[in-house]
């Protein structure tokens, strides 16, 4: 039997998965619905996603499958980490390298197993999603790129979960001088120096790719001025409160809500296609297009937004933000010209501007 070999990386690696905090037992919903899709897909016996531990095989997710770890010499997974893609073995029984493994060589052996190495937005291999069966089996084409689509939705939630732990992380760490610094005291959102500080550290710094792709919005209150020219000040501070309050309630957890200006917002929204990013900016301007404002006074307001929208992605390569930022102000402007209570989307973010983020005054 060979024995699952250590990855030349495994000091970074491991620093990767206790920063994740992801070597748990934790119910990972998101991941189950994956792993269940991949049974039905492939008609196999078990699907699992695992993350490859000091000395262990931790199951994080499991259609069909009992255990909760097992050791990582004798796992399969342990070999495909190493691997820039899929590992499959057809029938294990005639590969030397698993041919009298325990996981085989049992009532229940594993004769059939493919996986595919799931990785961290940095690059290191924390796991796999892998799919097995006791008897076996061949991949077409097909297969295994259904099997690396899968994947990479796991990426994706693993990196959706981390950001959400890791803006909660962050406020936790600062003491309160400095927490209230970049909060917007109105909203309790983040504000442009909170913006910059959580982007730097859970998106990418300034000059880097991203590591996934991501919608970038930029929302502006029509008609704001009047609201306040006729209401006055407070009135308007409640709307303010209102349309944030809605953003965080028809955004995820996860997704990166800050006040950067008196009735503009920003929302950096990971694991966005390019189709999406445009279809969830509407969605928010017809929410609060059909969500009457009731403020303190008794008065209903009906009020409209306008959105910039652009789109990142790692294929872009090094993101100065702030053509990026400028990208979604010059579609914002675009969508008020041209009547406000709109989107209007540019995905081609503008080039040859100076860094740094988010810097209009």
């Amino acid at each position: 039997m060979e024995l699952a070999p250590i990855p030349h990386n495994e000091a970074e690696r491991q620093a990767v998965i206790t920063r994740m905090r992801i070597a748990t037992f934790d119910a990972e919903p998101e991941l189950d619905r994956i792993t269940s899709l991949a049974k039905r897909i492939f008609d196999v016996k078990s699907a699992t996603v695992t993350v490859l531990d000091h000395d262990r095989q931790i199951f994080k997710s499991r259609a069909n499958f009992e255990k909760l770890e097992s050791s990582r010499d004798i796992s399969f997974c342990g070999h495909a980490i190493t691997r820039t893609g899929p590992m499959v073995i057809n029938d294990a029984r005639a590969d030397q390298r698993f041919c009298d493994n325990p996981l085989v060589a049992c009532n229940e052996p594993i004769i059939f197993y493919a996986g595919m190495p799931v990785h961290h937005h940095e690059g290191y291999p924390i796991g796999t999603l892998c799919i097995f069966d006791n008897k076996p089996r061949e991949m077409s084409e097909r297969d295994i790129d259904n099997l690396k689509d899968l994947a990479y939705l796991v990426e994706m939630v693993l990196l959706l979960r981390f950001a959400q732990f890791s803006q909660k992380r962050l406020l936790q760490n600062l003491d309160d001088a400095v927490r209230q610094s970049m909060m917007d005291p109105m909203t309790g959102l983040w504000n442009r120096r909170g913006l910059d500080e959580i982007l730097d550290r859970e998106l990418a710094p300034d000059g880097a790719p991203v590591p996934e792709p991501c919608g970038v919005l930029l929302c502006d209150i029509d008609h704001f001025k009047a609201v306040n020219d006729t209401h006055g000040h407070l009135i308007g501070d409640e709307v303010i409160i209102s349309i944030a309050g809605m953003l965080k309630n028809h955004l995820r957890e996860n997704d990166i809500i800050a006040r950067v200006g008196g009735e503009e917002f920003v929302c950096v929204i990971p694991g966005m296609t390019r189709d999406m990013t445009p279809k969830i900016a509407q969605k928010l301007c017809d929410i609060l297009r059909n969500t009457p404002i009731e403020t303190s006074e008794g008065k209903t307001l009906n009020l409209t937004i306008s959105i910039g929208a652009t789109w990142l992605s790692p294929v872009m390569g090094p993101i100065n933000r702030k053509a990026v930022f400028e990208t979604a102000d010059e579609a914002l402007y675009s969508a008020k010209y041209s009547g406000r209570d709109r989107v209007v989307f540019n995905a081609e973010p503008l080039k040859d501007r100076t860094k740094g983020l988010f810097e209009r005054h």
